[in-house]
């Protein structure tokens, strides 16, 4: 019954370590600047949009669902 409780206790000590030794989630931030052309004066402004994410660690690695296609940026 005793050895029973040891067990209990070095468990629930390991779980402890375990989650006080993960460490923080890192946050991601993409910032896209492209022009835009307005009907005001200057007439072409650059607009901003922001993307912010948080990257967590997984126990798999990312498959793609499809091959990657090639694409054109201008």
């Amino acid at each position: 019954m005793q050895l029973k409780y040891i067990i209990m206790t070095f468990a629930q000590l390991f779980a402890v370590v375990a989650i006080e030794r993960r460490a923080d989630p890192t946050v991601l931030t993409a910032k896209r600047v492209y022009h835009t052309v307005i009907d005001q004066s200057p007439f072409l402004v650059e607009r901003t949009s922001t993307v912010v994410w948080t990257q967590s660690s997984s126990i798999t690695e990312a498959q793609p669902t499809s091959a990657p296609t090639p694409t054109i940026g201008y």
